[in-house]
């Protein structure tokens, strides 16, 4: 397996090695490089990529006062959401991945979006708080629009389409859609992203797909299992770089390995962050569950540090902020880390190649 140095170098080995294929999907643990690597695919061809990421993400605020999404009309997605009217596919694409009654109210002369429950008449009560799973949606839900309407615009003729804004669309890029959905509506976002990349089979569109999400990233893989699709792990490198590491279509993706691995690796290159922390809970409490504890995680953990790294795990698994914190850990907390780690391997037998 080839380590690139760069960012760079890793896009255009990702890019040459899917240029027969229709679909990169990417399983990237917190801190591998995802979020630059996506940024990098946009950098390279800003008019032929259309993105997602974290950043579209914070083109919308909310506004807890007027409890109203407020929207960067000058983002591209928004110009061509006003451009070529689908405000209303919007809110058919949010009713139907919340499967609610909640309608988005969408203003787009000042740049404003309000809540109302849907009566079942004419009528709307708008002006309702919604919550972050339904937040994250909705913003989904912006650039699914766009994608699904540059698909089907890309699929007529030349001569016969409706806009010739798509024609030069190359790449979708989707980093995370669904990191603050629950486990429904991440099955239902990957399943209709699955259909949408099936549609567009026929066209001169390829996609990358980069997640953390084992649940999000499992539907998609085993949704796409055709000759032009192809699955990835990201790994980091010793002492520095990435690879990408081809998962191959007729194995079940294991998580649990992904994330043994992205931790030992970070324990022998001395850069345990907040976010092993997260994902060593996340293996803990997928084994408890799996080997039936029902007293929870914390029972796995059998060392001398049990006690002070439980209480850790549940500090940082708190933090909003733990995935993507860098900061310096506390040599004590590390070494705590890293015995009951290594106890956890032990004591339950792990056993991964080298």
């Amino acid at each position: 397996m080839h380590f690139h140095e760069t960012i760079d170098d890793l896009a255009d080995s990702l890019l040459d090695s899917m240029a027969d294929l229709s679909t990169g999907l990417i399983y990237a643990p917190n801190t591998t490089g995802k979020t630059r690597l996506a940024q990098r695919l946009k950098h390279r061809d800003a008019d032929g990529v259309v993105l997602y990421n974290s950043y579209v993400e914070d083109v919308f605020t909310w506004d807890n006062e007027r409890r109203v999404l407020k929207m960067n009309l000058g983002h591209e997605l928004m110009k061509t959401i006003e451009t070529q009217g689908l405000d209303g596919a919007i809110v058919d694409n949010f009713q139907h991945f919340t499967s609610g009654k909640i309608e988005p109210i969408l203003d787009l002369a000042n740049g404003e979006v309000s809540f109302g429950i849907h009566s079942g008449d004419d009528s709307s009560g708008g002006g309702i708080k919604i919550s972050r799973a339904e937040e994250s949606v909705f913003v989904w839900c912006v650039y699914y629009t766009v994608l699904s309407e540059a698909v089907d615009t890309l699929s007529d003729p030349v001569d016969l389409r409706s806009t010739s804004d798509y024609d030069g669309l190359t790449l979708a890029v989707i980093d995370d859609p669904v990191s603050s959905m629950d486990d429904v509506r991440i099955v239902t976002v990957a399943l209709a992203l699955s259909d949408l990349i099936k549609r567009a089979s026929g066209v001169n569109l390829q996609f990358v797909i980069a997640t953390h999400h084992p649940l999000f990233f499992n539907v998609l893989f085993n949704s796409l299992r055709r000759k032009r699709d192809r699955a990835y792990v990201l790994q980091r490198g010793r002492p520095a770089g990435w690879a990408l590491k081809r998962q191959s279509q007729d194995a079940p993706f294991s998580y649990h390995l992904a994330l043994i691995e992205e931790i030992q690796l970070a324990i022998s290159e001395d850069r345990v962050q907040r976010s092993h922390f997260n994902q060593f809970r996340a293996l803990l409490e997928k084994t408890a569950n799996f080997l039936g504890y029902t007293g929870g995680w914390g029972e796995l953990l059998k060392g001398p540090d049990a006690v002070v790294l439980t209480r850790v795990l549940n500090l940082y698994s708190h933090d909003r902020f733990a995935d993507t914190d860098s900061s310096v850990i506390s040599v004590e907390l590390t070494d705590a880390f890293k015995n009951e780690f290594h106890e956890f391997l032990k004591a339950f037998n792990w056993r991964i190649a080298a």
